[in-house]
């Protein structure tokens, strides 16, 4: 049986098992295993749900922009998540129109992937695991904050890995001002100098 299969299989089983919250399907990691570079983002959005793969939709869209842009693609990388489903809430307007939209997963929902995500780590064996916002720092070092990181190495004595983390490339979307572009570039830029090392 494929890797791949047997991971979507427990991620699958745990999805049709959870009952404590609203959730919207779920996917597994993408990309080759074993891969020297594992990028870990926080949940699958609506697109990536539709599609099957994380980072498809527009956050997606930047992610690649900048891969390539410092030489890679997705092909040569592997990319999975913290959270294997796609946390939502629904609420309904006063017209009674039911709308849907992400929200962060909690700490509970996080954990149920928990052996997931450490032996998708394990199988991969990256060299560098880089993560795509708090949810995944949280998960895998001891850092609160992305503002106090990012951009620089550490080493993870427990997973006996190094960590790069990143701000989530949404974080464009959200922080409009060229001050802060400039800063992700940076972050991008300084990744590709800490590959040359391994």
């Amino acid at each position: 049986m494929d890797i791949n299969k047997e991971l979507s299989e427990k991620i699958k089983h745990i999805c049709d098992n959870y009952t404590a919250s609203e959730i919207g399907g779920c996917i597994t990691g993408d990309g080759p295993m074993p891969c020297h570079i594992l990028f870990v983002g926080e949940a699958p959005g609506k697109t990536e749900v539709l599609e099957g793969k994380p980072f498809v939709g527009m956050a997606g869209q930047n992610f690649e922009k900048y891969l390539n842009s410092i030489g890679l693609t997705r092909n040569n990388v592997r990319i999975t998540n913290t959270c294997f489903f796609r946390p939502i809430k629904i609420s309904e307007g006063k017209n009674g129109r039911k709308t849907i939209s992400n929200r962060t997963p909690k700490i509970s929902e996080i954990n149920l992937f928990k052996d997931i995500l450490d032996e998708e780590i394990s199988l991969v064996n990256p060299k560098i695991i880089v993560t795509l916002g708090n949810v995944p720092l949280k998960r895998l070092t001891e850092f609160k904050s992305i503002g106090n990181c990012h951009g620089s190495l550490y080493f993870n004595e427990k997973l006996k890995r190094y960590i790069f983390p990143m701000y989530h490339p949404s974080s464009l979307t959200y922080n409009r001002n060229e001050t802060f572009k400039a800063m992700y570039q940076d972050d991008w830029i300084k990744l590709k100098e800490t590959l040359k090392k391994f």
